[in-house]
């Protein structure tokens, strides 16, 4: 069957080979068909054309009645809701708001909306805030009113030497400077990572854009920023550009399984397999950095170079032809044919082991592991046990999580300072002043990037709010709430285009109880299987004889792949 033959030439060297018995032949782009299936196909075409329409025809009317129900829903200021003669005598009854009862079911949305109204309209006739604290402490709000941004520096960053023994890994699309700012207020010494910035993004955006990409609160410290890209020149310009700004740390991107980074970027995961250009990149940039610590974020391996001896090749090669001497190991190897990034995080076998075996091979160097931990007390295990021998071995320095610091940020952070780093107290004394201090940030900063072409702010409230949507993960009416800020934020850009991250919390907190927003870090969250009000502490962890490892501690020339295809593993 010819397909596009172009030009009468092709044509007249290709008829001899046609037949006109082929159901379907296609010359010069154009297809003809015989009669019989021409009339086939009309009739196909016009029943086609007739279950469109009436999809369509659906999809309008499920539309229009979407819009409708968000239109009755969206203003704040809609008539209240009227509860039922049944809901008013139960709450009676049982004196009052039941806090207890989880409105999860639609009927109760209705519920949860109508006391958000209620506390706003009695907030507004007396002239209150739900953002104000309920204790006697003063809140000193005015550093957040005022934030202070890096290219406004008035004195040169030192960088960091406090331990990084918890880091916020890099996260496109989460770890911007609002996300990081709210990890700021929650813990003063955990290490936060930058989203990944291209290289060539940086060497050919306008000037007078770059800040918005390397600019940040001065808060914000210690601070990682995170380049990606294989280009050495690139790469050390885009270094130059962090220096004045002050980072703590320049981290280059070997891990990232994405297509369109270890595809079609030819960076991230895929320079696993050539160490001698990632020693390259990593010198450029320590030249262009003056003095700025420049470290590696890589995986335990790539596709089918996947062995131990592998990885310490390349970490060899870093080490030795480059000043760089902090590896960031993702413990899991990158699969980029097949599965998505996210499945990249979950599918290839995690293998700690490996990252105390290279901490083990290379005493030089700080590594940090990556991969499995979600919560303070398995940190502390990593921390504390060890594969290898601790008489004669090094051990890692710190621990990296991701996903789990943006579901559920007050879990993870709000204590993190006085149960890991020792401070005498933690920043935020309950979630209510958290919010407070963020919303005032968010108020600052609203359109501190221009404006859209329909006139709505960049950042705008809704970039904000995105940081802050897990904030009361696992609480009572959290459902609720997330679901009254999604419809304040539907349409506000025609509504209310002057709309304050500060007006949409003072409008829908209203449905969270106080006990929840006024519980200090560490106490159960109210309506959560622990009693009420009742601390419940951090252990310290695994101890060596409970801590379970998956395999054996990988050594050079053992023949240890990070699949599952040998005797090795345990589980």
């Amino acid at each position: 069957m010819l397909r596009g033959c172009v030009g009468f030439s092709s044509f007249s060297s290709c008829s001899s080979s046609c037949s006109f018995s082929t159901t379907r032949t296609t010359i010069l782009g154009r297809k003809f068909f015989p009669r019989s299936l021409a009339a086939k196909s009309n009739s196909f075409l016009a029943a086609k054309k007739t279950r469109t329409a009436a999809c369509a025809a659906k999809k309008r009317s499920v539309l229009s009645s979407i819009r409708s129900e968000t239109n009755n829903s969206s203003s704040f200021h809609s008539e209240k809701v009227v509860s039922t003669e049944e809901d008013k005598e139960k709450e009676e009854t049982e004196g009052g708001r039941d806090w207890t009862e989880k409105m999860v079911k639609s009927e109760n949305f209705e519920k949860g909306k109508a006391r958000a109204f209620e506390a706003y309209s009695r907030n507004n006739e007396s002239g209150g805030s739900i953002l104000t604290l309920k204790t006697d402490d003063e809140l000193n709000l005015e550093e957040h009113a005022r934030p202070k941004w890096s290219r406004d520096r008035e004195t040169a960053n030192v960088p960091s030497t406090s331990r990084a023994l918890l880091s916020i890994a890099p996260m496109m699309e989460y770890t911007h400077n609002h996300f990081r700012y709210l990890c700021r207020l929650l813990s003063k010494r955990v290490w936060l990572w930058t989203e990944m910035e291209v290289d060539m993004t940086l060497k050919h955006v306008p000037v007078e854009l770059r800040n918005k990409y390397v600019d940040f609160t001065l808060n914000q410290h210690p601070l990682v920023m995170q380049l990606g890209g294989s280009d050495a020149d690139a790469l050390g310009f885009s270094a130059s550009l962090a220096k004045p700004h002050g980072y703590d740390e320049i981290n280059l991107n070997c891990g990232c399984p994405s297509e369109k980074v270890a595809g079609k970027g030819c960076f991230g995961a895929t320079l696993m397999r050539d160490p001698d250009l990632v020693a390259e990149c990593c010198a450029a940039m320590a030249k262009n950095a003056d003095g700025i610590p420049i470290s590696v974020k890589c995986r335990i391996g790539v596709d089918g170079n996947d062995s131990y001896d592998e990885l310490y090749r390349f970490v060899e090669t870093i080490a030795s032809k480059s000043p760089v001497r902090r590896f960031h190991v993702h413990c899991r190897k990158a699969l980029l044919n097949g599965i998505s990034p996210s499945q990249n995080r979950s599918i290839p076998p995690l293998r700690h082991e490996w990252v105390y075996a290279l901490a083990r091979d290379f005493p030089e160097c700080e590594f940090f592991l990556n991969g499995g931990v979600k919560t303070l007390e398995e940190v502390k295990t990593q921390l504390r046990c060890q594969p290898t021998d601790k008489a004669t071995a090094n051990t890692i320095k710190g621990v990296m999580i991701g996903r789990q610091a943006h579901a559920d940020p007050w879990g993870l952070l709000s204590r993190a300072d006085v149960e890991l780093f020792g401070e005498s107290e933690n920043p935020c004394k309950s979630r209510r002043d958290l919010l407070a201090k963020y919303a005032k940030y968010c108020d600052a900063t609203q359109g501190k990037n221009g404006t859209m072409k329909d006139g709505s702010p960049v950042p705008a409230p809704r970039h904000f709010m995105h940081s802050i949507q897990n904030i009361f993960a696992g609480c009572t009416n959290a459902k609720i709430w997330k679901r009254l800020v999604d419809d304040q934020l539907q349409g506000s850009r025609k509504k209310e285009p002057n709309l304050t991250v500060t007006e949409i919390m003072e409008r829908t907190l209203g449905c969270i109880p106080d006990e929840v927003l006024d519980a200090p870090p560490g106490y159960a969250n109210f309506g959560s299987d622990a009693p009420a009000g009742e601390y419940v502490p951090i252990g310290e962890g695994l101890s060596e004889e409970e801590k379970e490892w998956t395999s054996e501690v990988p050594v050079v020339g053992g023949n240890f792949l990070a699949r599952k295809d040998l005797g090795r593993i345990f589980s």
